[in-house]
């Protein structure tokens, strides 16, 4: 019995052609980019792409000016760091929700997404559970955390609160606050200053070190976390800003539309928080930006380094 007749399939000229298929298309790749950047008949060459390898926790090594602003007048202002035009590609990892072992995990991946940033909430209920009793170990090592993710080459912003948000009960307030019935949380009500106080005697001092300046990859730390719709107390935003900075800036509020204005804090940049887009809501958000700048003569400045 004679073997079977090749299946057409399997015939040597489909098997040739086949495999030189990727080199055949890979010639009309240039011609096909090029009729893509034709429009009416005009040229348009690609548009450079900017190299930001240098401006890693890695490679910068010279630490004397941090991440500012920067307005050339003709387009719109931007950020800089040590100098050079930096666009801050962040993402969230939340060190004490993520098991320690899968820390570098999660931030390699991050990386991997193309982001240049990573940013946590500090929780302070889970830093100190009982009135006087902190924990910075384990699963809650912030500083091994943002250590890590300086070797990774990534930037950190910290958002320490003290209020946080971040869908945890209370916003991230210790629940042992709730004990004393004249405590008015997230306002300059004596009773809840000196738990903050006392907190950040804790916090501040492990920061300090991981400061860009310092060698570290903290770049930027936010003050309180959407103050605006709770707003209580006018005086609550200033006073966290002075109790927690022995010279920590560059310092951002963190608003929710659509009345962004309601927690302007000098000498600290606006930002916005958004689920959806509202009307106008940049416009809004500029307007605020401009005012904490101009509001106080003093304060009022362009540019800001940490």
């Amino acid at each position: 019995s004679g073997s079977p007749p090749p299946h057409p399939w399997l015939s040597w000229k489909r098997m040739v052609g086949i495999f030189f298929l990727p080199f055949i298309l890979s010639g009309f790749g240039p011609r096909f980019k090029q009729e893509e950047n034709l429009v009416i008949g005009k040229a348009h060459p690609p548009q450079p792409r900017f190299n930001w390898s240098h401006l890693t926790p890695l490679e910068l090594k010279n630490r004397s000016v941090g991440l500012g602003t920067e307005s050339t007048g003709q387009g719109n202002p931007h950020f800089t760091l040590e100098g050079h035009k930096f666009l801050i590609f962040g993402g969230s990892i939340h060190y004490f929700r993520v098991p320690r072992e899968y820390w570098r995990d999660r931030l390699l991946k991050l990386k991997a997404c193309g982001l240049n940033t990573v940013t946590t909430y500090v929780p302070w209920n889970l830093h100190e559970p009982e009135r006087g009793k902190f924990d910075f170990s384990g699963n809650l090592d912030l500083e091994a955390f943002v250590l890590m993710a300086s070797e990774i080459g990534l930037w950190v912003i910290l958002r320490p609160g003290p209020y946080i948000c971040s869908e945890i009960d209370l916003g991230g307030l210790p629940s042992w606050l709730l004990q004393d019935p004249r405590l008015l949380l997230r306002t300059t009500n004596k009773g809840f200053m000196e738990a903050v106080e006392k907190y950040f005697d804790h916090l501040i001092p492990r920061v300090i070190p991981l400061q860009y300046r310092q060698g570290g990859p903290v770049i930027a730390m936010q003050v309180e976390n959407e103050y605006g719709s709770f707003n209580k107390d006018k005086k609550y935003m200033p006073y966290l800003r002075k109790v927690r900075d022995p010279g920590f800036g560059p310092t951002f509020t963190c608003l929710l539309p659509p009345s962004p204005g309601l927690s302007l804090l000098y000498a600290a940049l606006a930002t916005i928080n958004l689920q959806k887009l509202h009307r106008n809501i940049f416009n809004q958000l500029h307007k605020v930006q401009i005012a904490g700048l101009l509001s106080d003569a003093s304060q009022a400045a362009t540019s800001f380094s940490l």
